[in-house]
């Protein structure tokens, strides 16, 4: 009978209330393996605490309250130490030099925007440009840089590298020529609260938006093509991270911050509009196909093929304005979207993951 592997996750924060995707994809992971896997012993460490994590994560938090989770931190002497952001890698690097550590070394890297993107963009552009204000540009700036620093160590010293996309294998094999023997790819976990419920009467056709407002969220456009629709019976739901757009001028475009019940969110929505110009995964798309509702995204847009079939494309800001009116993502045949999630289900991914942590402690 095999061993149980001994794995200890690692990120900036384990509470599932974080509005932050990489959080809450850590949080999903941890569970998933605490309740399906049979092969690994799991534990979780915080790398910052989950105080101090949301004291600098406040402003997107919108000041909603915090609950933070209790995670089994007893540290076993670990097998695997899976890093869920090249940036927690090298936050931990100076750790590991005096600890001795042998244990083996996984990364997740969702996307290269850190060294691909953003310095053309520069950094405050790039972010939300309300979280950009103040001391906050220093915050944003530092954490660049350590995500930055971070993908060249996962290239040059990680034992393995998990990426959430082939899109993000291809672009890192292409940009570092990685051996593609070092990479695994596995879908971030979609929990099984995600799921069709009854819908809360609403007089209101809804267009729904969840994000950051992020530069490659794209939302301006979105934001500029609903003012453009001329009939009153459509509504605009805007949640996530502090609003930087002028929505002042159009009743009908609504912002009600974070979502403290994500899956009711969805729910709440006719059709889930994310017109992102770029994305390492776009989990936001998977959740509403889970929840059947139907998705719009931008045709130019560099999203991996599973996320970006079966919605409905827009090409143009007028073209998008013409899809609103005309409803024309009720086209979309939503049970072959939700079939696209099969791959992001708890029990696939710890299989996949078992699998991956096996493998990884097979190479010398």
């Amino acid at each position: 009978m095999k061993r149980k592997i001994n794995l200890l996750l690692v990120s900036v924060s384990f509470s599932p209330e974080s509005g932050l995707g990489l959080v809450e994809h850590g949080v999903r992971l941890y569970k998933g393996l605490k309740k399906y896997s049979k092969e690994v012993n799991v534990q979780a460490r915080s790398l910052f605490g989950d105080k101090i994590f949301y004291a600098i994560n406040k402003k997107m938090r919108n000041k909603y309250p915090v609950k933070i989770e209790t995670m089994d931190k007893k540290r076993n002497k670990p097998d695997i130490i899976h890093y869920l952001s090249p940036g927690i890698f090298m936050s931990n690097s100076v750790i590991r030099l005096f600890s001795n550590e042998k244990a083996k070394q996984v990364v997740t890297i969702h996307d290269l925007d850190a060294i691909k993107k953003v310095p053309k963009i520069g950094v405050n552009n790039y972010i939300n440009k309300e979280l950009s204000k103040g001391p906050m540009k220093i915050v944003n700036r530092f954490l660049n840089y350590m995500e930055n620093r971070g993908i060249y160590l996962t290239v040059k010293k990680a034992d393995h590298i998990l990426c959430v996309s082939d899109l993000t294998k291809n672009d890192l094999i292409e940009t570092f020529h990685v051996n593609p023997n070092r990479i695994s790819v596995i879908y971030n976990v979609i929990g099984k609260e995600f799921r069709k419920t009854k819908k809360k009467s609403n007089k209101k056709i809804v267009i729904g938006h969840l994000s950051s407002y992020a530069y490659n969220k794209n939302v301006e456009v979105l934001i500029n093509a609903f003012k453009k629709v001329k009939s009153d019976k459509f509504e605009l739901h805007l949640y996530g991270a502090s609003m930087p757009f002028d929505i002042s001028d159009d009743k009908r475009i609504k912002y009600f911050g974070h979502a403290e019940d994500t899956v009711k969110m969805y729910n709440s929505f006719d059709v889930f509009a994310f017109p992102s110009k770029w994305e390492g995964f776009g989990m936001p798309v998977m959740e509403a196909k889970s929840c059947m509702v139907p998705v719009i995204t931008y045709k130019n847009g560099q999203l991996p093929d599973v996320v970006k079939r079966n919605t409905c494309q827009f090409k143009t800001e007028e073209d998008l304005t013409e899809i609103i009116e005309k409803m024309a993502w009720k086209k979309i045949d939503i049970k072959a979207a939700y079939s696209d999630t099969k791959e992001c289900r708890e029990e696939y991914v710890i299989k996949k993951s078992e699998e991956m942590y096996r493998k990884v402690l097979e190479v010398k």
